[in-house]
């Protein structure tokens, strides 16, 4: 299917996605769930650094997600950690595509905004600039059995998509806030995240 510019493959068998709460992984289950008829297996990581918060928001993503789309077709797989680390995050879906319970692992990632914008979002003179996410790298949206639609999109695009789909309720509950500190499900509004987020989302 189309989404505006981008092209998002919908599956032919049970599928993984990766879900956080954020508003890039969040826009992807929505839509498996609103136009995918196959079985959905989510899977979040919380972890202690950042109190959990996110137990509570992917919770509340998926109740909203499963009254607007009347799919219920999903188990939700939550996995709690002392910190987020690659294993930590990957090893009950490694675990599926190696069982061969789901064919493909969706993930949310997105591109950096372009460097004049992340240079600005700089916190302790620190920005994002790892080649796997860069604005100048084209790269395959698929890899292996991962499946990364908006890889070579920045946030901009993820907001084009939610306002054409006319689910900014959705964005509403989402968090993408990295700050260590205990603020509950508010943003911090300072780390590099809540930045790239307002820069999306404001206009």
């Amino acid at each position: 299917m189309k989404l505006l510019d981008v092209d998002f493959d919908l599956p032919d068998s049970p599928v993984g996605v990766l879900c956080s709460g954020g508003a890039d992984s969040s826009l992807v289950l929505y839509l498996l769930m609103k136009y995918s008829t196959q079985p959905i297996h989510i899977f979040t990581l919380c972890n202690k650094n950042k109190h959990y918060t996110n137990n509570i928001v992917i919770a509340n993503v998926i109740d909203w997600c499963l009254k607007h789309t009347e799919n219920n077709n999903i188990k939700h797989h939550v996995n709690f950690a002392e910190q987020q680390t690659s294993s930590a995050l990957y090893h009950l879906p490694f675990q599926y595509l190696k069982d061969k319970t789901i064919k493909n692992l969706y993930i949310g990632d997105t591109c950096w905004p372009p460097n004049e914008i992340n240079e600005q979002f700089a916190v302790n003179d620190v920005i994002q600039n790892k080649n796997d996410r860069s604005p100048h790298v084209e790269r395959p949206t698929y890899w292996k059995n991962f499946y990364i639609p908006f890889t070579n999109h920045n946030k901009k695009k993820i907001a084009e998509i939610y306002q054409d789909q006319n689910i900014m309720q959705l964005f509403d509950l989402t968090r993408s806030c990295e700050t260590l500190e205990n603020i509950g499900l508010d943003h911090c509004g300072e780390c590099w995240w809540c930045k790239e987020r307002e820069w999306a989302f404001s206009g």
